[in-house]
């Protein structure tokens, strides 16, 4: 049970790691900055507009490429 609970968490970690919660995260923390720091909502409300298109991108390319994990591909014997 440990080692399962040891591989959880390191999936958890890599999930964290990738380059959409990387997104995800630095949008979150730009916007909650101009929103609460600033106190800019058009400022704000303009970051979610830039940041969304490109996160909605990511999600769309990662489920794409777990799909592709699933077709078997013929290797060259050359």
């Amino acid at each position: 049970m440990q080692i399962e609970k040891g591989l959880a968490l390191k999936k958890i970690a890599l999930e964290l790691c990738t380059c959409t919660w990387i997104e995800i995260l630095t949008g979150a923390g730009i916007t909650l900055y101009l929103f609460f720091g600033l106190h800019d909502p058009r400022l704000a409300v303009l970051t979610i507009g830039l940041f969304a298109p490109l996160i909605a991108f990511h999600f769309a390319v990662s489920t794409l490429s777990t799909r592709r994990k699933n077709i078997k591909r013929i290797k060259r014997l050359f």
